[in-house]
């Protein structure tokens, strides 16, 4: 029973080494697709509430005044 220890050729590094970069570029793409995917409704729901808070004085300020209680 013997180690057996291969070395690897330069054009075995360069496809491994290319193959993990796709890999990794696929992985960051498909974390940041799952962080948009996260955060758009987010964001809609603060910009939503902002937009209604910024607007209700005025909505107050031109109701009839029979609806005013």
């Amino acid at each position: 029973m013997g180690l057996d220890i291969r070395v690897m050729t330069l054009e075995a590094k360069e496809r491994s080494s290319l193959a993990h970069r796709g890999v990794a570029a696929l992985g960051l793409v498909a974390l940041g697709l799952a962080w948009a995917v996260l955060l758009t409704p987010c964001l809609l729901w603060l910009a939503v509430t902002h937009l209604g808070r910024r607007l209700e004085p005025a909505v107050r300020r031109h109701a009839p005044q029979a609806l005013k209680s």
